[in-house]
């Protein structure tokens, strides 16, 4: 419908619909196009949380490595969970090609090792595996510490990102235990025994120095393992620390000015 409009200005074509929506009119009587704000899609603001995926498939190996660690089967199912947190690490970490490149080439042997332990069973293939996986680990934290830490907003993402890297460096220390007692047999004890530990023990014993929740069954006997222990417990002790002052400076606390 066009409305007559007084003396010389141009006729105004009447628009139908709600109020917000793309078309107005001016001042002048005429047309203006508004932009209209369009919500984006779940998807896509998933996507962007890169570091919930790191999390959630660091949480996904330590929940399940407990049940199938024993069996043939569990342990092809470990491999399967590590190369879900290549997969996601390498998305996290890898903003740039070179970062990817080289997590993918820490990565990649990593799983190929460890095919072949499981293949051979030759303890070799194992550590070598532990390798590169601390060396994967090492710089994967390394990329995420500098994203959380950068000063800039605080995002949910980085959050998720803060908690897989304290996660990562558990299981960081817990291959570099593993490399340590193949070099040192009998560095550490299981119930009061030397031992060699596999995995999951390792990890587990990881836990209780990174928290400092203090020595249970498994215990470390040579030097060559003691000093180590040292260092991961200062480490986290550390990482807290450095943590909450980030978090500090982020959300600074306001109050009425004296």
């Amino acid at each position: 419908m066009v409305m007559e409009s007084p003396d010389n200005e141009e006729p105004v074509r009447k628009t139908s619909g709600p109020s917000n929506a793309a078309d107005t009119l001016g001042h002048s009587g005429r047309t203006l196009a508004v932009p209209t704000m369009t919500p984006r899609p779940f998807l896509a603001r998933m996507l962007e949380q890169r570091c919930l995926f790191v999390f959630l498939a660091l949480l996904a190996l330590l929940v399940t490595m407990p049940f199938v660690v024993d069996s043939l089967l569990g342990r092809a199912l470990v491999g399967l969970l590590n190369l879900l947190i290549l997969v996601t690490t390498v998305a996290a970490v890898g903003r740039s090609r070179l970062s990817f490149l080289v997590a993918v080439a820490l990565g990649l042997p990593t799983l190929v090792f460890q095919l072949l332990a499981l293949a051979s069973g030759l303890p070799g293939y194992l550590t070598l595996s532990w390798s590169f996986g601390a060396a994967f680990y090492a710089y994967a934290i390394a990329h995420l510490l500098h994203y959380v830490l950068r000063r800039d907003n605080m995002t949910a993402d980085k959050l998720y990102g803060a908690v897989a890297v304290y996660l990562m460096i558990a299981i960081f220390w817990a291959y570099l235990f593993g490399v340590l007692q193949y070099f040192h047999p009998g560095a550490f004890a299981l119930y009061g025994a030397p031992a060699t530990l596999n995995l999951a023990d390792l990890i587990f014993y990881s836990f209780t120095v990174l928290t400092t929740a203090g020595f249970g069954d498994i215990t470390p006997v040579l030097i060559q393992s003691r000093f180590p222990t040292i260092l991961e417990a200062v480490t986290g002790v550390m990482f807290v620390a450095i943590l909450i002052a980030r978090l500090t400076g982020v959300y600074p606390v306001v109050g009425p000015k004296p």
